[in-house]
């Protein structure tokens, strides 16, 4: 039997030094749905996640990996496709010790720089944009000889010589098996914010916005959705079966379907999951997408926690991204969540272009007027993919360009100036004696540890 290894490896530091981003150890989604693929065509597959297990050696994943016929490493997991770090020196240090005649490559920096990621992790293929259905069709033609020229959406190595095949057609959602849980362990991850036994899923990929900023290439830029009966199916096993007590549904927008929403409060009200199991799930929307009268029923439901998007506080700016939402309809959506005793967490960007410090400060004295239980700040960057990137760069694939490592529009004085303010809205934010006075009141001790934790994670690498 053909054997696999699927390798998710470990971010460099708690906080992305180039992009700020805290790497949390979410499941390896793509890879697990990969894993399922593989084995409904007869692989045998191993998965190694080094977020979850760093005890793991390169020794030991190099061993494993020259004992199979396909060894498949992600630049950045599923959870990390629309802001990957740019930090990537480690993860092509991991590639180098792989075997690179049966290497593939997948994630957002080879779906922009397919030549530079295959020049320096010396695999035999870059899977670009969504790769499962790829990875299934290089993994045939490796066991059968064939011909990497007819599959669509890679690049691949051939001797010195690189080749770019064109872009493949994505399939339909409702064609994915369940993702491989049973190989991972779901008390080795967590959500600081909602709790542990830990899980992904989603019901949908994509978006039907179009916000300036945002990079929506993995996905091509179009958005598809999950019979619901599916969705379903995989949440029971999740939950029955591999005992997942906390569920991230990752759909960048998942209220806009009303049909998937009633759905899913109306079967885990059903199954009256929370109370047996003690779950708990979390989503992401926009703030105008949110109906009061749906809130009570998520709530009932087991949602503890919704993310929103917010961005900036300034009208102006907030028009200039093309997020189509005012002010207004982001305080009413956020408000209502809470009211109906959900936590809210609001998202936040310093540095949107055109924007002055003047516009920070409204940013920031939005972000207190809402109040939502946690927020994030971030300085403005334009990954690969986003409409403002290409605004600047023109359009990718950036064939055998080097990765660019700096994504920034900011001089020297602005990037500084943007770091040091956002240091000061997560101080002016968290440590609010009103904030720590409602999260202390409310009992749990164990959230606002967690939070003190992150908080200084960032402090020190920020």
């Amino acid at each position: 039997m053909a054997k696999a290894l699927l390798i998710a490896p470990a971010a460099e530091r708690l906080v992305s030094k180039n992009t700020r981003k805290f790497h949390r150890t979410f499941p390896p989604l793509s890879l697990l749905i990969v894993a399922a693929l593989l084995r409904q065509s007869g692989w045998e597959v191993a998965l190694h996640d080094l977020n979850a297990d760093p005890a793991i050696s390169p020794e030991q994943v190099q061993n494993d990996a020259v004992h199979c016929d396909l060894v498949v490493l992600t630049t950045n997991p599923y959870a990390d496709w629309q802001c990957p770090s740019l930090e990537t020196e480690h993860i092509f240090e991991w590639a180098c010790l792989l075997p690179s005649e049966h290497l593939v490559i997948t994630g957002n920096h080879g779906t922009h720089y397919p030549g530079s990621v295959l020049k320096h992790t010396g695999a035999l293929v870059v899977v670009r944009e969504e790769p499962e259905w790829a990875i299934l069709e290089v993994a045939e033609s490796l066991r059968k000889h064939g011909d990497l020229s007819q599959i669509m959406g890679i690049s691949y190595r051939q001797g010195e010589a690189h080749h770019h095949n064109p872009e493949r057609s994505l399939q339909s959602m409702n064609e994915f098996p369940p993702p491989a849980y049973d190989l991972i362990d779901l008390k080795n991850y967590q959500y600081e914010l909602l709790g542990g036994n830990f899980a992904l899923l989603e019901s949908s990929r994509g978006c039907p916005y179009s916000c300036n900023f945002c990079n929506l290439s993995m996905f091509q830029n179009s958005y598809r959705k999950k019979e619901p009966e599916l969705f379903l199916q995989e949440l029971d096993t999740l939950v029955e079966v591999h005992g997942c007590r906390s569920l991230y549904i990752f759909d960048l927008e998942f209220t806009i379907s009303r049909k998937m929403l009633n759905a899913v409060c109306e079967h885990l009200i059903k199954k009256d999951y929370a109370k047996c199991y003690g779950f708990r799930w979390a989503c992401q929307t926009r703030a105008d997408s949110v109906q009061e009268n749906l809130l009570p029923l998520m709530k009932q439901s087991g949602c503890a926690l919704i993310h929103f998007g917010v961005e900036a506080g300034n009208a102006g700016i907030l028009r200039q991204t093309n997020k189509k939402i005012t002010k207004a309809r982001i305080k009413e959506g956020i408000k209502a969540t809470q009211h109906a005793g959900i936590a809210a967490a609001a998202f936040f960007i310093f540095g949107h272009p055109k924007e002055t410090v003047s516009h920070y400060e409204e940013t920031l004295d939005f972000a207190l007027e809402l109040s939502p239980h946690f927020a994030s700040f971030h300085p403005f960057l334009s990954f690969p993919g986003s409409p403002l990137f290409i605004e600047k760069y023109g359009p990718g694939p950036y064939w055998e360009d080097p990765i660019r490592e700096e994504v920034t529009f900011f001089t020297p004085e602005q990037e500084k100036m943007t770091a040091q303010f956002v240091k000061k809205a997560y101080r002016k934010f968290y440590l609010r004696p009103r904030y720590i006075w409602q999260l202390l009141t409310q009992g749990d001790w164990g959230l606002y540890m967690r939070q003190l934790k992150l908080f200084f994670a960032f402090w020190r690498q920020g």
